[in-house]
C-alpha cells in the first residue's frame, strides 16, 4: 500500500487561539494532534493558518496508507475525537487524500520552507500527462526563482466537486522562503513564458499560501 497524505481544511471558530496552549482552543488542538499521532500508521503532521485567510487552518497528515486513516475513522475513539475537534470549528471541514511524490513532502511543508504555496488544479478526469508538465514547470522555477525551496505533488484519491461538477484534482505544494519570493517570481519573464505549461489543461485552479509547522 502506498503512503497517503491527508489534506484537511478547517475553518476555525472566531477567536480560536490554537497557538496558545493554555487557551481552550489550544487545548482542543493539542488533544487533536496527540490523538492522531498515537494512531497506527501515523507518520507526521503539518499544520498552519492560510496566509490570505487567517481563519482557515490547514492540516496535512502523512499516513503509511489510506487504509490506516480509514481504520482510525472506523475506530470507536473517532466519534468523540471528531466531536471534540468540532468545538473549535465554524463551517464545513473538508478532508481529502493525495499520493504525493516525492513522499514524504516534508521539505515543501515547513522543514526548509517558511511558507508553502498550495495549488489545486481541477480536471474532468485524471490527466496522465499532467505530472510531467508540472515537473517541467517546477524545473523552470528551480532554475529561475530566488527563494524557491522544494516541491511535491499528487492526484487527490477522492472525486472532488468544482463549480457544481464532479471531477478530479491535483494538489501541488511548493516551498518558498517567503510569499514575497513567490510574488517576485510571478513578475519574471520565466514565469510569464512558462505558466501556460500547467494552466492549459485544468478546468480551473486555486492557490493560497500557508505557513506550516511540523508536529
Amino acid at each position: 500500500m502506498a503512503p497517503a497524505t491527508e489534506v484537511a481544511t478547517i475553518p476555525l471558530a472566531s477567536g480560536a487561539a490554537i497557538e496558545d496552549a493554555d487557551s481552550s482552543a489550544g487545548k482542543v488542538w493539542q488533544s487533536t494532534l496527540d490523538t492522531v499521532s498515537q494512531q497506527d500508521g501515523f507518520q507526521r503532521a503539518y499544520y498552519g493558518r492560510e496566509v490570505e485567510n487567517q481563519s482557515v487552518l490547514q492540516l496535512f497528515i502523512d499516513w503509511d496508507s489510506l487504509d490506516h486513516h480509514k481504520q482510525f475513522i472506523a475506530s470507536p475513539i473517532y466519534g468523540p475525537f471528531a466531536k471534540h475537534l468540532m468545538t473549535i470549528v465554524d463551517g464545513t471541514l473538508t478532508m481529502l487524500h493525495a499520493n504525493f511524490a516525492p513522499h514524504p513532502p516534508t521539505a515543501a511543508l515547513g522543514t526548509i520552507s517558511p511558507v508553502t504555496e498550495v495549488l489545486t488544479f481541477y480536471f474532468e478526469k485524471e490527466n496522465d500527462g499532467f505530472d510531467s508538465k508540472l515537473r517541467q514547470f517546477i524545473k523552470v522555477i528551480s532554475e529561475n526563482a530566488e527563494g524557491f525551496k522544494a516541491a511535491s505533488g499528487g492526484w487527490v484519491i477522492e472525486d472532488v466537486e468544482y463549480k457544481g461538477k464532479k471531477g478530479k484534482a491535483y494538489v501541488a505544494i511548493l516551498g518558498w522562503e517567503s510569499v514575497k519570493a513567490h510574488m517576485n517570481f510571478r513578475e519574471t519573464q520565466a514565469f510569464k513564458e512558462n505558466i501556460n505549461i500547467v494552466r492549459a489543461d485544468p478546468l480551473g485552479m486555486e492557490v493560497h499560501h500557508t505557513e506550516f509547522v511540523a508536529r
